[in-house]
């Protein structure tokens, strides 16, 4: 019977297959998967991974790294992995930054991760120059302004929330900007680095907009709750990058389905090392079809009326 071998590790204690274990048996294909820090998102991510990759090479044997402290800890595991494993998945825009700035000895997928391109990881997301591909929840802005636009047409003015020196704060805040620029729209922005500096900003921007938008940035996304008193009074609406602040008080969001995306990666780190295709070959895929999110009771209390049709394909959260 085939078999699929899961080996779980906590750092800095390193288990599991000795250095040269690819050497040792050619037959056992060897893969890493590794992240720094707890993140729903990236669990999901590799919650998919981990499924497809049953289906689709039982035999391919997974390492874990997870939830590493840092860092440093995790540029530890990556060390090790090139000289024990056939392949490395390094998940989060923290793993992709990294990759950004070594020159890998086995090939490399990323996930979890916003735009590798603007990450400065990959240049040619549909054929990856280097030893590294993956996959992205980056999602089109102007589709995400299409749906924003959907759902409040008469939208005159934006402020977006990012927290200072995440990785996806910078990007998120530049396409946003970009497609209000576009589009005529008012932009103003956040940003925080801490919970004091991200309500005194919020209050700041409130009177002067009429959507604000939660970036999909930790400080952003965990503290939905903490704005709710700032601009519930003014009925002013949160839209998410992120499905999860949907449930703490955002009215929408839209966002990739990160077990799809999960799927799509176990695919990817299967054309490489198992079928042998080139990662020039193999593009950075997204998710075609992301997920629109809507909070319903929040919406009824702001006393707002989304079309039918997003209504219908949404996931309505109660």
């Amino acid at each position: 019977m085939k078999r699929f071998v899961l080996l779980l590790l906590v750092l800095p204690v390193f288990a599991g297959i000795p250095t040269g274990a690819r050497n040792a048996d050619a037959a056992t294909t060897y893969v890493a998967i590794i992240w720094e820090g707890k993140s729903e998102m990236t669990n999901r991510t590799a919650m998919g991974f981990l499924a497809k990759v049953r289906t689709l090479a039982p035999d391919l044997e997974v390492k874990q790294y997870r939830q590493l402290k840092n860092m440093q800890e995790a540029e530890q595991a990556f060390r090790e992995s090139e000289n024990t494993m056939n392949g490395i998945v390094f998940l989060r825009s923290s793993g992709a930054q990294f990759l950004a700035t070594v020159d890998p000895k086995v090939p490399c997928f990323v996930g979890g991760c916003n735009n590798p391109a603007e990450l400065g990881v990959i240049k040619n997301l549909n054929a990856p120059e280097g030893k590294i591909t993956g996959v992205t929840y980056f999602i089109p802005y102007e589709k995400r302004f299409d749906i924003i636009k959907s759902l409040f047409p008469s939208v005159r003015a934006v402020a977006i929330l990012v927290e200072q020196g995440h990785p996806s704060g910078l990007i998120e805040a530049q396409g946003t900007r970009e497609q209000c620029k576009r589009l005529g729209i008012n932009y103003e922005e956040v940003v925080a680095t801490n919970l004091n500096t991200l309500l005194e900003g919020t209050k700041r921007v409130a009177p002067k907009v009429d959507l604000i938008i939660i970036s999909n940035t930790r400080l952003a996304m965990d503290n939905v709750t903490n704005l709710l008193p700032i601009l519930h009074p003014t009925k002013t609406p949160m839209f998410s990058f992120a499905d999860a602040p949907v449930r703490s008080g955002a009215v929408a969001g839209v966002a990739a389905d990160d077990i799809k995306l999960g799927g799509f990666l176990a695919e990817s780190v299967v054309d490489v090392l198992i079928k042998g295709r080139p990662i020039s070959q193999v593009p950075v895929k997204m998710d075609p079809d992301p997920k629109i999110s809507i909070n319903e009771p929040m919406m009824k209390s702001l006393g707002l009326n989304f079309p039918d049709a997003i209504m219908k394909k949404a996931e309505l959260i109660q």
